[in-house]
């Protein structure tokens, strides 16, 4: 299990939870978009 603890790992890791965070907050503008701007 030491390869978690790789500082090369943790890089991609974070780099994964960077892509991840995006795509979510992407997804959110896109799916309240609409609502926010019709509602305005």
């Amino acid at each position: 299990m030491s390869f978690l603890f790789d500082k090369r790992t943790k890089k991609v890791i974070n780099a994964a939870w960077g892509v991840i965070a995006v795509l979510i907050i992407i997804g959110m503008v896109i799916f309240f978009a609409p609502g926010l701007i019709y509602g305005i």
